[in-house]
């Protein structure tokens, strides 16, 4: 995909950001969206004074359209979303190798243990599962917290 660009989320796009990081969630965590019962009201406050405050939001640009989006706090990856539309052709990968050039000694990061197929995403990129826990509340879900090391890492080493 030769028209993709992985760069900084500028604010003024926070609105298309969290139109995708709303679909995608509702796809792939249906059943735990629905019980939180979010309003489109409540995850613009979650994302304006938490995500954004405290991370590193990342978007996948095609064409000006934003078809993804990871937040990132030191070598933490606190939400990775692909809209629904545009999973299966490299966005997330995309969205991975950067974190990867921004931490070169490592990553990590929580999914839950009911989103199967973030977990085989996570596995085909070289993350391991070195945790299983329960989310904090009010989610209160199993989760499983992922780490990527490369070779080259010293353990322990979390520079980036």
């Amino acid at each position: 995909m030769d028209d993709l660009l992985i760069r900084l989320m500028e604010p003024i796009e926070s609105a298309g950001v969290i139109n995708v990081w709303r679909r995608s969630r509702w796809d792939a965590l249906r059943w735990l969206e629905e019980r939180m019962n979010h309003s489109p009201e409540d995850d613009a406050a979650f994302f304006e004074h938490t995500v954004a405050r405290e991370n590193q939001v990342w978007i996948a640009d095609c064409g000006g359209l934003i078809v993804g989006m990871m937040a990132l706090s030191d070598s933490v990856i606190s939400h990775l979303f692909i809209d629904p539309d545009w999973q299966g052709r490299g966005v997330g990968s995309a969205l991975l190798d950067r974190a990867k050039e921004l931490f070169p000694y490592g990553l990590s990061l929580f999914t839950h243990q009911r989103n199967t197929r973030a977990q085989d995403f996570y596995e085909r990129h070289g993350f391991v599962v070195t945790r299983r826990g329960i989310s904090p509340p009010p989610e209160s879900e199993p989760d499983l917290l992922y780490e990527y090391r490369p070779a080259h890492a010293e353990p322990g080493d979390d520079r980036g």
